[in-house]
């Protein structure tokens, strides 16, 4: 199946700003990292814990998870922090955002200079360490992003909503991208953790109401682009790979381990999937407007701002293929100015409200 990463940027350098809904996260996942950190299969006597953050981006999410799991480890063990993100992720903003000193400076028990920091610029739909070397991993809204690629689209910008892929055989080709994708990350965490080791993941899923996180808003941003670009400027083909799972779809992905490589217990397992919660979380800049303490169109102009630091790295890759880099910066910020009121008339429409599926996934075997 062909590839996504040479449409598929990395996110923007301000992401730590601007990744707002983004940082709720860490209020559903606590919870899974408290559990794994308590449980027999992480112990207090290991000397050595090696983490690592799969999809890391720019590293302001990256630090609440480690500094939890710093504060569980005795003061002898030494942690190792692994942060992986492509290689065109903007490295220099991660080394000053995650050091050993912005994950131990809250424990009196630990200390910087037994805590490391390591970057890896590799996909992770591989493995990013050598085999079984893992205590822990997690990934934070990052497995909806794909690296296959289901094909062009000629009706809107996410690959996963049918509100933008009304074809049904465009949709169900990227709906087989997303399946395949999802056990080659499944396959690469078994690969990486060590017997016991544990996978934390909040998987991006569909809202309760049906429809798909952050997709109205890049339909409103579709919109305004094909009003202003030229089908032949590469339109069809600038596309965000995504794809939200259901809670069948991720189990699925960790049983399929056993049937390909034939490992396991009488039962067939290798992992023991110990948690698969959903959560729906309002996004804060909503909660704000709400509160009174923005206006209307301070309200679209962050929402935008928002999904342009996600979105708009890969949306300008795809389309910098037919188009002057001048005239393409020029277009979008044209682009993202017109749907800046839309946004504000209509919060309950427009918005970056997250829902996510809460994984814990343990490696028995």
């Amino acid at each position: 199946m062909p590839s996504s990463f040479n449409r598929m940027a990395s996110m923007a350098s301000d992401y730590n700003e601007l990744s707002l809904s983004q940082s709720t996260i860490w209020r559903h996942a606590k919870p899974l990292f408290v559990k794994a950190m308590s449980t027999s299969s992480l112990p207090s006597s290991k000397l050595l814990c090696r983490v690592a953050d799969l999809g890391c981006a720019t590293g302001g999410n990256s630090i609440a998870p480690l500094v939890y799991v710093s504060s569980q480890l005795p003061s002898v063990c030494v942690m190792e922090a692994i942060l992986v993100d492509l290689p065109s992720n903007p490295w220099t903003v991660v080394a000053s955002t995650v050091t050993p000193e912005s994950i131990t400076a809250s424990q009196p028990h630990r200390r910087a200079s037994t805590t490391f920091v390591s970057m890896i610029g590799r996909t992770f739909y591989e493995p990013c360490v050598p085999p079984e070397t893992l205590t822990l991993s997690y990934s934070f809204v990052a497995t909806h992003w794909l690296q296959s690629y289901g094909g062009d689209l000629p009706s809107g910008l996410c690959a996963s909503d049918p509100l933008h892929v009304p074809e049904p055989e465009v949709w169900n080709a990227w709906k087989s991208a997303g399946e395949s994708d999802w056990n080659m990350f499944v396959n690469a965490r078994y690969k990486e953790l060590d017997v016991g080791g544990v996978f934390i993941g909040a998987v991006c899923g569909i809202k309760s109401d049906g429809d798909h996180p952050w997709s109205k808003v890049g339909y409103l941003v579709y919109q305004a682009m094909e009003s202003r670009v030229k089908r032949g400027d590469g339109l069809d083909s600038c596309v965000l790979p995504c794809w939200y799972r259901t809670d069948a779809d991720i189990r699925a992905g960790f049983e399929q381990t056993t049937k390909l490589d034939n490992y396991g217990d009488d039962n067939g397992r290798v992992w023991d999937v110990e948690v698969c919660e959903y959560h729906e979380t309002v996004d804060p800049i909503r909660e704000r407007l709400l509160r009174g303490e923005i206006t209307a169109r301070e309200y679209g102009r962050l929402v935008i701002d928002s999904f342009r630091a996600v979105s708009n790295p890969t949306i300008v890759n795809c389309l910098s293929k037919t188009m002057d880099p001048d005239e393409l910066d020029t277009l979008m910020e044209d682009v993202y100015e017109a749907c800046i009121d839309p946004i504000g008339a209509d919060p309950d429409q427009y918005n970056l409200d997250e829902s996510f599926w809460y994984v814990l996934a343990k490696k028995i075997k």
